[in-house]
């Protein structure tokens, strides 16, 4: 048997997940957007950095703290295998069963490591392939399909998210509770020896790397730090525009960070090799502008959240 939801609304962009979510959320929340789904989850505003600037730094996010508020909003629940103490044949099984429910009431599923190392929005299952349907990176390569076996086959992580409508939807309340955690986020307290640094002084971190003369080989992998960045302080900064006038100070800060990082990115583009160190300097400096201005941001947030 079969069953398929509508086509949905789900952007291919660098953050995935938040992509996913805006997919499986938009189909009871007609008035969702983007930058909300950025904002209200803390996502635009997280900054995390591994020390060799590898790709995966910008969408490392802790589950408790940043998808907080969305959590609350809309009811959205997890299964995974590492966190639920389940073996990983045990949660595919799970996974399976939930989605089939959740897609017969109408509700897409978010998952992770359908094709690829990114997260994906199904929106339909069919029992005699035992396929999901989804919408995400490279899906409409494969017929946006995948085998239900081939769940976490490249990562070994086997997961999904269950996003449900609420009737207790209180968007001011998820706001607040966001920000806060953009500010405690910003002042995370890193150990000197960690691989990955959190918060403000990843901007350091980041910085130190980039003037390194040597660069690690991988340039595709460096460049998705500055072009992730940019996507989620962009949406950061449209969020707060969209929250009044009292945030209008945090709004600006945060569309200069995206500047900054849009001029990163056109530095060093996405397929480009790795530029010569004087361009790199250039982007070290653009870094430093953007440091500052979130540095601007966090200060105008944090006025308004301890008054």
């Amino acid at each position: 048997m079969r069953n398929e939801l509508g086509t949905l609304e789900t952007p291919i962009i660098m953050t995935s997940m938040m992509g996913a979510i805006y997919g499986a959320v938009k189909t009871f929340d007609k008035d969702i957007t983007l930058p909300e789904i950025f904002g209200l989850s803390g996502h635009g505003f997280i900054l995390n950095i591994e020390r060799d600037l590898c790709a995966t730094g910008p969408t490392a996010w802790d589950w408790g703290a940043i998808l907080f508020p969305l959590r609350q909003m809309y009811n959205l629940r997890r299964l995974c295998a590492n966190c639920d103490m389940r073996s990983i044949d045990e949660a595919k099984e799970l996974i399976w069963e939930r989605t089939i429910e959740n897609i017969d009431k109408g509700y897409p599923v978010v998952l992770w490591d359908a094709l690829n190392l990114e997260f994906y929005t199904c929106r339909g299952y069919d029992t005699d392939t035992d396929e999901y349907i989804i919408d995400g990176p490279g899906a409409k390569k494969a017929n946006n399909v995948v085998k239900s076996a081939d769940l976490g086959i490249r990562s070994g992580q086997v997961w999904a998210l269950f996003p449900k409508e609420s009737e207790h939807q209180d968007k001011e309340n998820a706001r607040d509770l966001a920000l806060k955690g953009a500010i405690n986020w910003y002042n995370w307290k890193n150990d000197k020896d960690a691989q990955w640094v959190f918060g403000g002084e990843a901007w350091d971190t980041w910085i130190e790397a980039m003037k390194a003369e040597e660069m690690p080989a991988d340039p595709k992998a460096i460049a998705t730090n500055h072009f992730t960045y940019h996507e989620c302080r962009q949406n950061a900064a449209i969020f707060l525009e969209g929250c009044g006038e009292k945030y209008a100070d945090a709004a600006i800060a945060y569309k200069q960070v995206a500047n900054a990082l849009d001029k990163a990115c056109k530095l060093w583009g996405i397929n480009d090799p790795t530029p010569s160190y004087d361009v790199r300097l250039q982007i070290v400096d653009l870094l430093m502008l953007a440091k500052f201005a979130e540095k601007e941001g966090i200060k105008a947030l944090n006025a308004i959240y301890t008054k």
